[in-house]
């Protein structure tokens, strides 16, 4: 059901909905209408996501700023790079297929990215809780940075990144809640149910290549 083009639309409407019947601001409903259709093709492994990536960010980088979500703010405009480079990247290593192929994180992969994400999560939440006046800064200093790292692996096409997107939409209904952004939160979970979608789909691609070539594709 996720896979079909109907899904998306009944997302949206309900977005759409749920936004005018909440009073959320226009650019509210607007990203979140965009960040569905973002995530869907994306879990379909389609090019044209980024660019539909590189819209909606740039509308959540407007939303986070005006509810003082600061490390969020700066987390929105990395995001709009790295689909900018996410872009390139998968058409310049599409090969013989419409995309680059799916590759995994090595276990040097797993240790090194974890090790990132705790320590660049204890640095950003004290640079926000000495110098800011973030309204959740440890949240969301951690929602900042598994997004820029579950941004990274997937410009990259690493498997991984749907494990970090699933986390990062669970901590982010928590944030919006305590901001007052209902209709993000039904974002977020129309986008966990894309996420896991996507994980499986990026899953079954990888060993579908991974079965003709007779090798495993890693990464860092």
């Amino acid at each position: 059901m996720v896979k079909h083009p109907l899904f998306v639309i009944i997302a949206c409407a309900i977005s759409i909905g749920a936004g005018i019947y909440l009073n959320s601001s226009y650019i509210e409903i607007f990203a979140s209408v965009v960040g569905v259709v973002n995530v869907w093709l994306l879990a379909r492994q389609k090019v044209i996501n980024f660019l539909f990536g590189a819209i909606a960010v740039v509308s959540f980088m407007y939303i986070y700023f005006d509810n003082g979500l600061y490390a969020m703010v700066v987390l929105a405009a990395l995001q709009l790079i790295f689909n900018l480079y996410g872009w390139y990247y998968w058409v310049k290593n599409k090969g013989e297929e419409d995309v680059a192929p799916t590759i995994r994180l090595s276990i040097q992969g797993y240790v090194i990215w974890t090790s990132i994400i705790l320590i660049s999560w204890g640095l950003w939440s004290y640079i926000q809780v000495k110098f800011t006046d973030a309204s959740n800064p440890y949240l969301d200093a951690l929602i900042a940075v598994i997004g820029l790292v579950a941004q990274y692996l997937l410009s990259k096409k690493i498997l991984e990144n749907w494990h970090l997107w699933i986390l990062m939409n669970a901590i982010s209904i928590v944030v919006y809640f305590s901001t007052g952004l209902y209709v993000m939160i039904l974002l977020a979970v129309i986008n966990l149910f894309l996420c896991i979608d996507g994980l499986l789909e990026w899953r079954q691609n990888y060993e579908v290549n991974r079965h003709r070539k007779g090798a495993t594709g890693t990464g860092f």
